[in-house]
């Protein structure tokens, strides 16, 4: 089964009445606010008394979902998941395909990307928000992850609001990046790659992070290393070292050796 396969007649038959019921409200009443699809998945946020981060899962056939309300703990499909579901099979056009608005947003100049951003901030609360968050150093960006991988190891948030959370410091770090601090900026990328893979060693079988968020690190990880011209090389070659130390199937397709033979070969 594929997302695009979904019907009505289909998630009639995945939850409870109830809960079809109050997704269907959810959907009509425009509660859900965001929707993404991913090649393997759907994330979104739907709004029910307060922000619920959704993300949605089909493999090998069989669903599976993360929603960030006490419902899902049950092991019962919750009515957030099912609105984000009815909002896919009754409008599939909404979601922005995640890729394609990446490689949409390389195209812009600087000064078109200021533009979208501003127009933004004045439109949505959240926006402003971020905007206004104050510039934050290598140290503080360190320690939120640390705070996320706590709140993941103590199973007090879920993997997709974890995502949420270092995909910001991933954007905290690109701006360092910018401001031409690349040692930094890799150092960020290097540490939560190395702490998403730490928590994968620890986790049962099926639950981990997204394969597309792990590779995005990893490419920019190298993507800094090769432009970096003050490159500290023995440092990076123990960084490679640690991630070469996590279990081959949290490290899935990193392509590890290679790197090293580069940042060797450079030496």
């Amino acid at each position: 089964m594929r997302f695009e396969e979904l019907d009505a007649q289909t998630l009639s038959q995945i939850g409870s009445p109830e809960a079809t019921a109050k997704a269907k409200d959810l959907v009509q009443g425009q509660h859900v606010l965001h929707g993404y699809r991913l090649p393997d998945r759907l994330q979104g946020v739907v709004w029910d008394d307060q922000p619920r981060q959704v993300e949605v899962r089909i493999q090998n056939d069989q669903l599976s979902y993360v929603c960030s309300c006490p419902q899902v703990e049950t092991g019962e499909i919750c009515s957030h998941v099912l609105a984000l579901l009815w909002a896919w099979v009754e409008d599939s056009g909404k979601f922005l395909n995640r890729a394609e608005l990446t490689e949409k947003l390389k195209k812009y100049s600087k000064k078109e990307l200021i533009e979208i951003i501003l127009d933004l901030a004045g439109r949505t609360p959240e926006a402003r928000e971020v905007l206004k968050e104050e510039e934050e150093g290598l140290e503080d960006i360190l320690e939120s992850i640390d705070h996320v991988v706590e709140e993941v190891s103590g199973d007090s948030t879920s993997i997709s609001d974890a995502e949420a959370k270092l995909q910001r410091a991933q954007a905290r770090a690109d701006r360092l990046a910018q401001s031409g601090l690349l040692a930094e900026a890799r150092s960020i990328y290097f540490y939560i790659l190395d702490n998403i893979l730490g928590l994968e060693e620890r986790f049962p079988t099926g639950k981990g992070f997204s394969p597309d968020l792990k590779s995005e690190l990893f490419e920019e990880y190298c993507q800094f290393i090769h432009e970096d011209r003050h490159l500290e090389k023995e440092l990076v070659q123990q960084e490679i070292e640690q991630l070469e130390s996590r279990a081959p199937a949290a490290r899935g397709g990193l392509d590890l050796a290679e790197l090293k033979r580069e940042v060797l070969g450079a030496a």
